[in-house]
């Protein structure tokens, strides 16, 4: 586990529905498109960005014409279209050939707020808490993402280490000096990123940091 004391685990934005620009940069729905325009942004400001690029999903012709391009382009681009009010408040990215992305949403709702967990596959994703009087802070967003899992599917909670874990296929015959080449080449296979929580992407980068040093000590012994 990263270490809790570089962290303000009790974190919590003000709020995730006063800040337009911020809003807009969330619920893009493409992950490569959304780089693009948070590093257009960085240099230049949201005018730098063309219009066409910043709605929150592409046309149905632009989006196929991308996605011959290259799969990867795609990642992101056919999640659900968000509910009214709606604001996505972390994603998952995975470095699949698709470019697979899990977005975790919030809704205001009763004087309170609502939480949805969405991929761009129809899986049905069980976490908790689905509800809460104020946004969460970073240590419960953490909570909520390593204790989700997908209904049915056998694998164990988290939506970031189960990703590596399947991938690096320990079942498989394979040399302790190929399990750790895999693992290399595995370490950044899941980003974590957030609009509303800067500090949520380091901790998920520490922690696959982590993860590594296991599996390539386990190899060493």
């Amino acid at each position: 586990m990263p270490d809790k004391n570089k962290y303000n685990l009790d974190f919590s934005p003000e709020g995730c529905w006063g800040d337009a620009v911020r809003i807009l940069l969330a619920n893009l729905k493409g992950e490569q498109r959304r780089q693009d325009i948070l590093n257009k942004v960085r240099k230049g400001g949201i005018e730098a960005v063309p219009e066409s690029l910043i709605a929150e999903k592409l046309p149905d012709g632009m989006r196929e014409l991308v996605g011959r391009i290259h799969p990867e382009f795609m990642g992101g681009e056919y999640l659900p279209d968000s509910e009214k009010a709606e604001v996505e408040i972390a994603r998952i990215s995975l470095k699949s050939t698709t470019a697979d992305v899990i977005s975790i949403r919030a809704t205001p709702e009763g004087g309170g707020i609502r939480y949805r967990i969405v991929d761009e596959y129809d899986n049905v994703i069980k976490f908790t808490p689905e509800n809460s009087q104020a946004p969460l802070t970073l240590k419960e967003l953490i909570d909520l993402i390593d204790g989700a899992e997908f209904e049915d599917s056998g694998f164990p909670p988290g939506l970031t280490g189960v990703f590596r874990d399947s991938n690096l296929d320990l079942e498989a015959a394979q040399t302790h000096e190929e399990i750790s080449q895999r693992a290399r080449e595995l370490v950044d296979f899941v980003t974590v990123t957030s609009v509303f929580y800067p500090e949520l992407e380091r901790w998920y980068h520490e922690e696959a940091q982590e993860w590594l040093q296991e599996h390539t000590r386990q190899s060493d012994d």
